[in-house]
């Protein structure tokens, strides 16, 4: 089933994973299938997934609390890797792979707040639209326990997901006047 918004979105995806949503929607596991794509685009930072959930949300409306909740653990899966790798990169291997993620003007500003206030302030970060990277970075630096940045990310996560495809299915997938 078309949704009227779903045709403005679609061309902002890549034709293949347009298609894919698409020809998966009504699969029993559609919600595990889009959680893998929030868990590769969480580790390869590539892709902003919001426009992924809400697509996916809009092709299936009564999953919406399943796609948001997996795809929060997704999240935090993929956060709990990114930290492993990077706590085994280190700070000069980090700033040669990734040169632009060290000179951000975001990593200045998320180091006082993760010295302060350590996974908590990852959670809030990722919860909200700021990119999470930097902060993963620093955690890891900053010897974080993997298994607290599994938990504060998935909740944060799995929150904001949660309010972005209950608003997704609420408002958008309305008929049109």
């Amino acid at each position: 089933m078309e949704f009227r918004f779903w045709q403005p979105l679609r061309p902002r995806l890549p034709p293949w994973l347009a298609r894919y949503l698409g020809d998966h929607a009504r699969h029993p596991l559609f919600p595990l299938f889009v959680a893998g794509l929030a868990f590769a685009c969480t580790v390869t930072f590539s892709f902003p997934f919001s426009l992924i959930l809400i697509s996916a949300t809009l092709l299936a409306p009564r999953r919406w609390l399943a796609l948001s909740l997996c795809s929060g653990l997704a999240s935090g899966l993929g956060a709990m890797v990114l930290l492993e790798v990077f706590h085994h990169l280190g700070w000069q291997q980090i700033a040669l792979r990734w040169p632009e993620l060290v000179q951000a003007e975001a990593l200045a500003r998320v180091s006082h707040w993760v010295a302060e206030w350590g996974v908590w302030a990852l959670g809030a970060i990722a919860a909200s639209p700021l990119p999470q990277t930097p902060a993963l970075v620093l955690c890891a630096l900053a010897d974080q326990p993997p298994l607290g940045v599994l938990v504060v990310v998935t909740a944060a996560k799995a929150g904001k997901y949660a309010v972005i495809a209950w608003l997704s299915q609420r408002l958008l997938s309305r008929p049109g006047p």
